[in-house]
């Protein structure tokens, strides 16, 4: 039997962020100044819990698969999406569009592609 030499590998190359089955984007939640919005005081859990606050809203909309917003003040949303969505203007105008319940105006907000995650 004859023996086949591979010669093209399954194109991966470190540095790459590859999503075959989704995406992932960097959302910053900004107010018209533009200034980031601490997402710290819009959560929906303690004491101070916001219902439909500026988190609750936006995965309302934008139903992410996944999310993380960091605990300071950087007004950053880290999201996976499906196929579906998959451009960032799109989510920027249906975010920027949102009228949370808190009279928080968002329409600075920003949502980029990402290009790399970190996994802690």
């Amino acid at each position: 039997m004859g023996s086949v030499t591979r010669v093209n590998g399954s194109a991966t190359q470190v540095g790459t962020l590859y999503s075959p089955n989704c995406n992932a984007y960097l959302i910053t939640v900004k107010t018209a100044a533009p200034a980031n919005v601490d997402l710290q005081t819009q959560d929906s859990y303690g004491a101070n819990a916001q219902v439909d606050g500026v988190i609750e809203m936006i995965v309302k909309e934008i139903n992410p698969l996944a999310w993380y917003a960091p605990a300071d003040n950087s007004g950053q949303i880290h999201v996976i999406m499906d196929k579906s969505i998959n451009d960032a203007t799109e989510l920027r105008t249906r975010i920027r569009s949102l009228s949370p319940t808190n009279s928080i105006v968002i329409t600075g907000t920003t949502v980029v592609a990402a290009s790399s995650i970190t996994i802690a």
